[in-house]
């Protein structure tokens, strides 16, 4: 009975608490205004508010904000499902398969509008059992799988590549009796495994290797520490120098019928040599090709200097050029024959004996 009564007293503590805070409301509301006791319209307003609790107001307003956001949020889910419905496959049943069995496609990304009615499942447990199922059989696979990667050419010894050879090799139909040469490369570079492919084949495609791939007679798989020791015996052996070889092969020249190279074949060798890279030159330029440009202007060269000749010989201040040409000539042949060339100055007074 005490408990009673003391609810009954909170209640109504509440209640009065309620009612004063409405009045409180009201009275803020109401400051100021007109007509107060004599317009009905007013009155019936006034105690509208006074009847109005804030709390249970903003209790209302937040009430109305959650249905509002929640009726949006389902009109997005329903937007989104009209959009992503199309792409989906309709969901197929198996003959005398129950479909409470199957978990329903839409329901496992959120789009299936019908609940209860629809005929697929909803438990998301299923597709956990389901994958169970999937992954037992395969578990034994995927260990062998695993092994394999990790059993590497490193570790084996002849007995053991010869086993794997037999073993991945069993199926294959070679058409000629050649040992495939990216197999042995394969083998002495230790790239070989489980999961080498030749680069011959094609498995997506269906094609194979035309050559063997088995081990040749006579086959010994060098172990790390044989690799090891030839290494350092190539790294140990003495190497030629440049010197060295150059006198090993010119020991080995034939020593008849050779001349001994002396400051005097050297320099007869040098003369022949220049004299005759400039006659090779002169012949490469006599026998080039001219263009039509060069035509026309080899034709029209001396043009201006005949012009200028016959001038000169109307006005009798003529020059004779026979001598300077013979001058020229004889310069170029000596620059030919490798003779030194005599310096004649400027130039300026190359034409003094002519003109005197």
């Amino acid at each position: 009975m005490p408990a009673k009564k003391e609810n009954r007293q909170q209640k109504e503590a509440a209640k009065k608490a309620r009612a004063k805070r409405a009045a409180k409301v009201a009275e803020d509301k109401t400051f100021g205004l007109k007509n107060k006791n004599k317009s009905k319209k007013v009155q019936k307003y006034v105690e509208s508010l006074k009847k109005q609790d804030p709390l249970l107001r903003k209790k209302q307003e937040l009430a109305k904000r959650k249905a509002a956001e929640k009726k949006a949020l389902e009109k997005a889910r329903k937007d989104a499902s009209k959009l992503l419905t199309p792409s989906l496959p309709r969901q197929k049943v198996p003959f005398g398969v129950d479909p409470k069995s199957i978990l329903c496609q839409y329901f496992k990304l959120g789009l299936c509008t019908r609940g209860k009615n629809c005929k697929f499942s909803h438990d998301m447990s299923l597709m956990k059992e389901k994958a169970k199922t999937k992954d037992s059989p395969l578990s034994d696979k995927d260990k062998e799988k695993a092994e394999k990667m990790d059993d590497t050419m490193d570790n084996w010894d002849e007995t053991k590549l010869r086993t794997v050879v037999a073993k991945k090799e069993k199926g294959e139909h070679p058409t000629t009796n050649k040992v495939c040469k990216y197999f042995i490369q394969a083998v002495e570079d230790g790239k070989y495994g489980w999961f080498w492919t030749c680069p011959n084949s094609d498995p997506k495609n269906g094609i194979e290797c035309k050559y063997k791939h088995v081990l040749p007679p006579g086959f010994v798989l060098k172990t790390k520490e044989q690799k090891k020791l030839e290494k350092l015996a190539a790294e140990s052996k003495s190497r030629l120098t440049l010197e060295e070889y150059i006198e090993r092969d010119r020991q080995n020249l034939p020593k008849e019928n050779l001349t001994p190279v002396t400051q005097e074949t050297f320099a007869r060798w040098k003369k022949d040599h220049k004299k005759k890279l400039v006659n090779k030159k002169v012949n490469t330029i006599k026998k080039a090709a001219l263009t039509g440009r060069e035509i026309v202007l080899k034709k029209f060269q001396d043009r201006f200097f005949r012009e200028e000749e016959e001038r000169a010989a109307e006005q009798g201040t003529a020059v004779d050029m026979s001598e300077f040409r013979k001058a020229i000539e004889a310069i170029e042949e000596k620059e030919l024959n490798g003779r030194s060339v005599k310096d004649y100055g400027d130039g300026s007074n190359a034409f003094l004996a002519a003109n005197s």
